[in-house]
């Protein structure tokens, strides 16, 4: 039996009804066949068609982001260059734990050579931060104003990171010199090995 015949048994119910009934049945039929047509097919493509919109907006969203990324990315090197020399030129100017007696016999040679008596010359524990470790001397000298100043400007012209905090100047009896105390701190740069062990902790 063919889709023809198939077709005609169904419309044979139809044939003996009046002509109004016969177009009510087909437009029932119509209505039928578009709400099916509509939910099962249209509706599921119309979805379809929002969703693919959808990631294709994002996808291009996405893709100018990359493109502003990619546009900015000569700058952004050009700053990272900077900062790693700026970066090394820095760790240079801290001494290693090596170079530490060495820097605090030059700043005792440079008190010396300005003058100045020192009276107390006493290092101190480390104090480590995240990179770096602050290592403070208290030291106590007597002097003029002249060698004070003096002593003060070549710890500020060494090659390394030299600080002179908490300075407490007074006077003495006679007026002619100053005693002098205080902190000398240098930093010193702590080796990978040394944070990684320090965080693993």
């Amino acid at each position: 039996m063919n889709s023809d015949a198939l077709s005609m048994d169904f419309l044979r119910p139809l044939l003996p009804l009046p002509l109004w009934q016969k177009a009510v049945a087909l437009i029932v039929v119509l209505i039928v066949i578009t709400v099916g047509y509509f939910f099962l097919s249209w509706q599921p493509l119309q979805q379809n068609i929002e969703n693919q919109q959808a990631r294709v907006e994002q996808q291009r969203v996405v893709l100018k982001k990359n493109q502003k990324l990619a546009q900015d990315l000569p700058r952004k090197r050009a700053e990272f260059t900077l900062l790693e020399k700026q970066l090394k030129i820095a760790l240079n100017m801290l001494p290693k734990k090596s170079q530490i007696p060495d820097l605090l016999e030059s700043v005792t040679w440079a008190g010396k050579d300005s003058g100045l008596e020192f009276s107390v010359f006493k290092p101190k524990g480390e104090n480590p931060k995240q990179i770096y470790a602050e290592v403070p001397v208290d030291i106590s000298v007597n002097g003029t104003y002249r060698q004070v100043l003096s002593f003060l400007k070549r710890v500020g012209e060494m090659p390394r990171i030299v600080a002179i905090k908490n300075l407490q100047i007074t006077q003495s009896k006679a007026g002619e010199t100053l005693q002098v105390r205080g902190n000398v701190v240098t930093y010193r740069f702590i080796e990978k090995s040394a944070v990684k062990k320090r965080i693993g902790r």
